[in-house]
């Protein structure tokens, strides 16, 4: 009995090993565990370009085997400083998801803002700056996940005014979290590295499902923008900010990503992906160091393993009734 195809896309954000307020509690995991990951995945799986990943699930005909692609969104500077270079050594492909407006931290990434926050001890603060805001009390322990589900550009930037106008100044927080993007020499020297693929994950992270059309669409464009004059003129492939389906993003971004000719998009929520899976909703599972907590090897040999949730399923099936009603004769 020939073994069914498998098609895994992990998610990593960064490996740094410096200890930043910023990046404390969001998923970093060790420049070492990462390295001991990757081992253990070139051990059990064909480690493919996402570019080849999505000509393979696309292919009429199923190919035998365990293919796997390894993407980071953000745009981390660790990626330059440590992923890289595992990876390098391992000549293991991988796709790198830009925040645009980000790169050479030249715009605060929020919510990266509002972790420092919450490490630092200002977590009270920030709550009541979000309570005062969206006009209704929010909790310390629950704000990240209220704004998620509320999020207001408008309302975010000015949190992010009161951040830096009472709690800590945007200067002492530059010196404090510098250098937490790929910078733009970065780039220029990473895209030539023909075991990297660079793509686009907005301009400024916000939750799309918060947005109006106009502003989806520039979040969209702007980075397409900034992609086809520092990378490459060429439609990019898109990861959705935070990723869940129905959750932080709907079928508005779908077609604005579609219409501005994005060649595939990425979400966040989890699951292996299946022979036919259509390249605006490509699955990917995010990797943190709680689940790693058994061992790497554990955690590889589960992957084949990992479904989508029936919550998923249901919001997939949804989305793909909408794409066909909007895009098909």
């Amino acid at each position: 009995m020939k073994e069914v195809p498998s098609y895994v896309v992990l998610l990593f954000h960064s490996t740094d090993a410096r200890d930043r307020l910023s990046l404390r509690g969001l998923g970093n995991i060790s420049p070492e565990t990462f390295g001991e990951l990757c081992v253990a995945i070139k051990q059990e799986f064909d480690v493919v370009s996402l570019r080849r990943f999505t000509e393979l699930i696309s292919a009429r005909e199923a190919k035998q085997g365990r293919f796997l692609a390894v993407t980071f969104d953000d745009g981390p500077k660790s990626f330059a400083l440590n992923a890289a270079h595992v990876l390098e050594s391992l000549r293991m492909p991988s796709a790198c998801f830009l925040i645009t407006d980000c790169v050479g931290d030249k715009a605060l990434y929020w919510r990266y803002l509002y972790n420092y926050c919450i490490n630092a001890g200002f977590g009270r603060d920030l709550a009541a700056l979000v309570s005062a805001q969206y006009n209704v009390p929010v909790k310390e322990q629950d704000m990240v996940s209220f704004t998620r589900s509320n999020f207001s550009s408008d309302k975010n930037r000015r949190i992010i005014k009161g951040i830096l106008g009472h709690l800590i100044a945007e200067e002492k927080y530059r010196e404090n979290e510098c250098e937490l993007f790929l910078s733009s020499d970065d780039l220029r020297r990473l895209k030539d590295n023909p075991l990297i693929t660079f793509g686009i994950h907005t301009c400024t992270h916000p939750v799309m499902k918060g947005l109006g059309n106009e502003e989806l669409r520039n979040e969209i464009s702007g980075s397409m923008d900034f992609y086809r004059e520092n990378i490459e003129n060429a439609s990019p492939m898109f990861s959705v900010p935070f990723g869940r389906l129905s959750r932080d993003y709907d079928e508005r971004t779908v077609f604005s990503a579609l219409d501005l000719s994005v060649s595939a998009i990425f979400s966040a929520y989890g699951g292996i992906n299946e022979k036919g899976q259509p390249l605006y909703n490509i699955r990917r599972i995010p990797v943190h160091e709680g689940l790693l907590e058994q061992g790497v090897d554990k955690f590889v040999r589960a992957l084949c393993k990992m479904e989508v949730g029936p919550e998923y399923r249901e919001a997939e099936k949804r989305l793909c009734e909408a794409v066909e009603r909007r895009f098909l004769p």
